[in-house]
């Protein structure tokens, strides 16, 4: 055997596995689409298209049964969306508490909502982590391409959890791409057909390696947690001096998302939610009692959660109070309301059903109060 053919027959083997690979790719995955075709990839980070996945949240919900989720996004990277109808439009936009990953199919508030309002179409348009910043990139790069500008007749934000970053001027990876690392890594998950398997394929593993075939209601298998709650809380009193460089810097990102989404969808009325956090007991606008237990190390970032949000309200509050252009957007304090009870959420935080469906009767009364 003439040993000196190996290294030459190994190199023409991965030459070939290689040139299979790439064809593969541009046949099957989205370089085409992406790059090709539109000249232009921008990426919204956690946005998944055309992905179906299924989760086991017995941990979440604290049950000794398996408590089964089914999450759905469409080929624009939607929730909920009527594709054949010729609804209306309400698009809600927001994080994880919007985009609501762990609560199925036809259990998410806009899901609810559907069956309310048989001439809306509620879209779930939230993606997890994103603050108001995120909100902005993706009217101008994902929204404004996949929806007509005359068929949103609502656009409701639920927000002000992630936007307690911003308020001490910090982004993260769920707003862009902040390295190099992370953007490729994005890269491949957004249009590569293996990677985007591969995910599929690792998703449906751990789905059977943490559940039976047994489908439980939510509501049955969840353990309440208000003994998890602190009853009163810690105090927090609002301070009014504002830092004027962070005021302004959030005044550009806010503003320019109300504006941003009114020239977008120029007949829609805009709903800003300024949601309502279980762990974040609020008696007035400037005095919040902080609920949240001491999670840890690990847990650290829900560690003075309260503070950074009562912040984030006021601002809202002030820069709307000088915004030029009024109409058809109206500030909707939630938080100031006791809407969402102790079981209705999993960690002082995101909703299950329950929560779910009272964001969604919530919602409703909001819609029927600006249609009469």
């Amino acid at each position: 055997m003439n040993f000196l053919k190996i290294p030459k027959l190994v190199s023409l083997n991965i030459l070939f596995f290689s040139l299979f690979i790439c064809t593969v790719e541009l046949i099957l995955g989205d370089w085409r689409k992406n790059f090709f075709e539109n000249n232009e990839y921008l990426q919204i980070p956690g946005l998944e298209r055309n992905k179906i996945f299924k989760y086991d949240v017995k941990k979440l919900y604290s049950s000794q049964k398996p408590v089964n989720v089914l999450y759905k996004r469409d080929a624009h990277g939607y929730r909920s969306r009527d594709l054949i109808s010729n609804k209306q439009i309400v698009l809600t936009i927001g994080g994880s508490t919007t985009n609501q990953r762990y609560v199925s199919e036809g259990e998410t508030f806009q899901d609810i909502l559907d069956l309310k309002f048989k001439n809306y179409d509620f879209v779930n348009g939230g993606i997890d982590g994103q603050s108001s910043y995120g909100h902005l990139l993706s009217i101008l790069n994902w929204h404004s391409k996949f929806l007509d500008k005359d068929d949103v007749s609502i656009v409701i934000f639920y927000v002000g959890i992630n936007d307690r970053r911003l308020v001490n001027q910090k982004f993260s990876d769920s707003d862009f791409a902040q390295s190099k690392r992370r953007y490729i890594k994005n890269l491949f998950k957004d249009n590569s057909f293996f990677v985007s398997k591969f995910l599929e394929l690792r998703n449906r593993i751990e789905f059977f390696l943490y559940s039976k075939t047994e489908i439980n209601d939510l509501l049955s298998s969840y353990t309440p947690r208000e003994k998890d709650f602190k009853i009163i809380g810690e105090k927090i009193i609002f301070n009014e001096n504002i830092n004027k460089k962070v005021y302004l810097n959030y005044k550009e990102i806010f503003s320019n998302l109300i504006t941003q989404t009114r020239n977008n969808f120029p007949k829609s009325k805009i709903f800003i939610i300024q949601q309502q956090v279980p762990g974040c007991n609020f008696v007035s606008k400037e005095i919040v009692y902080d609920r949240y237990p001491d999670l840890g190390e690990e847990n650290k970032a829900y560690n003075n959660y309260c503070a950074p949000l009562l912040k984030v309200f006021k601002l809202q509050e002030k820069i709307l109070s000088e915004f030029k252009i009024k109409k058809n957007v109206e500030l909707i304090p939630m938080y100031l309301q006791n809407i969402i009870k102790d079981d209705g959420v999993y960690d002082y935080t995101h909703t299950n059903k329950k929560g779910s469906r009272s964001i969604a009767n919530y919602i409703e009364s909001i819609i029927i109060k600006n249609e009469n």
